[in-house]
């Protein structure tokens, strides 16, 4: 028989119904059983006479001498094992006689150490829950109080099966464990209501049969809570943003498009059915007639409105760079380059709209790249030898008669078909008289909004923008709406606040001089002569010459110009004598 280590003692500790918990090498050794096989069984299975878990029922720390077990002469220390005024278990010491200070050293660390695992465990803030080899929880965190609703102690001693019947959690991750042998992480419920995520570890003996079951829970209800509304707060967000959205860009389009004519309200129609689908689009008219605005508005109403909308301006990158802004470039392509390359317009375009304004002045030698593009759908970068897939739409706008280009091999007419899947006329403002007006005040409106003023049209002033054949269209209306609000010394906007140029061009159309309101013949005489005066000074810039032009003698012209005009005004004009 093998002999126990000199001056070691056998400790063995119980928990408080005489099953043990610890059993060391040298008590194995005493008692001729293996100390792992003795783990969980209760102490009378092994020493079926010596009575010792009578500490339990006696609550009173003793000694027994003169304990024979294999022939051996053993004195017994044994002390019950409180948890605060709990009992908890049973610690029994196994020594011949001799070596009592070692007993007594290594009893105080076994105490100290159960303790501070003790202290460990009942501060996890997850639960920590531990079943034996039958089902039998043995031990509980404080942490199961609040998962479970009840004491630890309601728990302690009970089969996991019966508890789960009772409700207390479901399903049972013991039960699971003990079928598949191995880890299981499972989402439980409990009856407090809470949502715990559970792992139970199985601990295995010699012989591959388990022997406890380590349980970690946990809970997770308010992560779970919290997911449920961040995911409905996103759906209601999510929503929310699409009606504003759809309301935005409703309204948006309807305050940039001002439209009354016929033909504008047959386009607007036309643009509305084609944003659904992905044909590519060609929109021509004069400059300033706002082409822009409609392939906005395509892209807003269309499946890509989420996506960019980027707008290239074909006519203003320089010519040895277009093809670099155009399609970017791979790492080192040229001296100068980003390391890292740099990806082109067309790419930033992805999933949504690319916007080919003045596409009319590509050169031919990137017209048949932009070919390319339109067909592949896939892009090079200079440099590079991969094409890369792009999914854009294209949107071309020029206002140039790109047919007649085509026809003097300026443009590619290949090219010409490719983008003039749909193609979209957008008229002069000269002919849409109804529109000018609502456009005006349109203009007006914003303008008041933005500085904080009131200014309004004027009937007579209304009258002149219609009579007027805005070469400029669009674009020219809205700046002289904003230059006269801004310099009109009026709350209403007169006749007289228009540019010169208008009203000269008005005035040649039938020679007459327009007048805003009645007032004294003198000072309307004295008006107009003012006026014709300034003119005459700003095209001539000497009096010679504006005499002539005036019909008048020079010295007229220099006293009238001493009467109605400071010296500031007098400043030289573009031309002089």
């Amino acid at each position: 028989m093998q002999q126990p280590s000199a001056g070691i003692p056998g400790i063995i500790t119980t928990d408080s119904a005489g099953r043990i918990d610890i059993m060391n090498e040298a008590a194995g050794t005493i008692l001729g059983t293996g100390y792992r096989m003795a783990v969980g069984r209760q102490v009378k299975e092994i020493m079926p006479d010596s009575r010792l878990t009578d500490v339990l029922w006696t609550d009173r720390a003793d000694r027994v001498e003169n304990l024979t077990v294999h022939g051996r002469s053993l004195v017994v220390s044994r002390t019950p094992v409180y948890e605060g005024n709990r009992l908890s278990g049973s610690i029994f010491v196994l020594q011949d006689v001799t070596g009592l200070d070692v007993i007594h050293d290594e009893l105080k660390k076994m105490r100290d150490d159960k303790n501070e695992l003790e202290a460990i465990f009942d501060a996890s803030f997850d639960e920590i829950f531990v079943i034996d080899g039958k089902g039998v929880t043995q031990k509980i965190n404080r942490a199961g109080e609040s998962y479970y609703g009840v004491s630890t102690e309601e728990l302690i001693g009970r089969n996991v099966l019966e508890l789960e019947e009772q409700g207390f959690f479901s399903p049972s991750v013991t039960k699971m464990v003990f079928d598949k042998k191995e880890r299981v992480t499972i989402s439980q419920q409990t009856r407090s209501g809470k949502e715990l995520i559970v792992t139970g570890n199985p601990v295995f003996d010699d012989q591959g049969n388990i022997v406890r079951v380590v349980i970690n829970s946990r809970d997770v209800s308010e992560l779970t809570e919290l997911r449920r509304r961040l995911l409905e707060t996103e759906r209601l967000a999510e929503a929310y943003r699409r009606q504003v959205m759809e309301l935005e860009s409703d309204k948006s389009t309807r305050k940039e498009i001002v439209a009354r004519s016929a033909d504008m309200l047959r386009l607007l129609g036309m643009v509305d059915r084609v944003a659904g689908v992905d044909s590519t689009v060609l929109i021509t008219g004069e400059s300033g007639v706002g082409k822009g605005i409609i392939a906005s508005r395509i892209h807003r109403l269309s499946p890509r409105g989420e996506g960019p909308f980027v707008s290239i301006n074909c006519g203003a990158i320089p010519e040895n760079l277009l093809e670099s802004e155009l399609f970017g470039y791979a790492p080192g392509a040229f001296t100068g380059a980003q390391k890292a390359g740099k990806k082109g317009l067309i790419q930033m375009g992805e999933g949504g709209t690319v916007f080919l304004d003045e596409v009319a002045e590509l050169p031919l030698s990137m017209q048949v790249k932009l070919l390319h593009v339109s067909q592949q759908k896939s892009v090079t970068p200079v440099g590079g030898t991969t094409p890369q897939q792009v999914d854009v739409r294209f949107i071309a706008a020029t206002n140039r008669d790109i047919k007649q280009m085509v026809r003097e091999g300026e443009f590619r007419e290949d090219l010409y078909y490719r983008l003039n899947v749909i193609p979209l006329e957008v008229s002069p403002l000269r002919q849409r008289h109804e529109d000018i007006v609502p456009l005006a005040e349109h203009c007006l409106d914003a303008i008041n909004k933005r500085y904080g003023m009131s200014k309004k049209l004027v009937p007579e002033t209304r009258e002149m923008l219609l009579r007027y054949n805005w070469p400029g269209n669009v674009r020219e209306l809205e700046n002289i709406i904003e230059r006269v609000a801004v310099t009109a010394d009026a709350v209403e906007i007169m006749p007289a606040h228009l540019p010169g140029y208008i009203l000269n061009h008005l005035s040649k159309q039938n020679n007459k001089i327009y007048i805003s309101d009645l007032c004294p013949l003198d000072d309307a005489v004295q008006d107009v002569e003012k006026q014709l005066l300034e003119k005459a000074y700003e095209r001539y810039g000497n009096t010679y010459q504006m005499a002539e032009a005036l019909g008048i003698n020079q010295s007229t012209v220099v006293r009238k110009m001493k009467r109605y005009m400071s010296g500031s005004q007098r400043k030289p004009g573009p031309r002089r004598g």
